[in-house]
């Protein structure tokens, strides 16, 4: 399984720069591929592994010791890492487990996302309802609490609200927002509007 800089940062906890200034630098590896007709780099699980030490270790091991960490990982995936015959050992056994956690969350999130063109134009939103995912990721970023949203949106479970947010930092949109007919026209006031014009059927 591969995954995308965006899937990546959310899973190992960095930002998407973070991933794709790793990339840049080498210490971990990516290949050129493409997703939902978009090219992009793909990482691979050894990557995020990696990618998780990385965000533990950065400020306390130079760039040197943290490749040769890596390349000793992707040797030998053991639950601890020797290096310098040795002298230093790193347990892999919690960063095993939070990779794993954050890849059932992701998991769950996809799940509960459909992408229909028949449904708000093809934005991903939540199975069986018309609410869109990265609307609630933006309403709760902006501090709207998970009963607000839940009272506004009935329609929606704990589990969609608390995962919006993990869908869209993985999935952000492509693409400017779509115009709306009325964009660029004025606001109509209630008393300008002309009824001798309305048709009735």
């Amino acid at each position: 399984m591969q995954f995308t800089p965006s899937e990546a940062a959310v899973l190992t906890r960095l930002t998407v720069k973070a991933v794709n200034n790793a990339i840049d630098k080498k210490t971990i590896s990516a290949a050129c591929g493409r997703r939902g007709g978009y090219a992009t780099r793909l990482l691979t699980m050894q990557a995020l592994m990696s990618l998780t030490l990385e965000r533990r270790l950065s400020d306390r091991f130079g760039l040197e010791l943290r490749r040769e960490l890596f390349d000793a990982l992707s040797a030998a995936p053991r639950r601890i890492v020797s290096l310098d015959n040795g002298l230093l050992k790193i347990d892999m056994l919690e960063p095993r487990r939070e990779l794993a956690m954050s890849l059932r969350e992701l998991r769950r999130a996809r799940r509960l996302v459909v992408i229909d063109p028949e449904i708000k134009g093809g934005d991903p939103v939540f199975r069986g309802t018309r609410v869109p995912v990265h609307m609630i990721a933006e309403i709760r970023a902006k501090g709207e609490t998970e009963q607000d949203l839940l009272e506004s949106y009935p329609s929606l479970t704990r589990e969609m609200v608390r995962l919006a947010p993990i869908y869209a930092a993985a999935y952000p949109l492509r693409g400017r927002p779509r115009k709306h007919p009325w964009h660029d026209r004025p606001p109509v006031s209630q008393g300008s509007r002309k009824f001798s014009s309305i048709q009735v059927a």
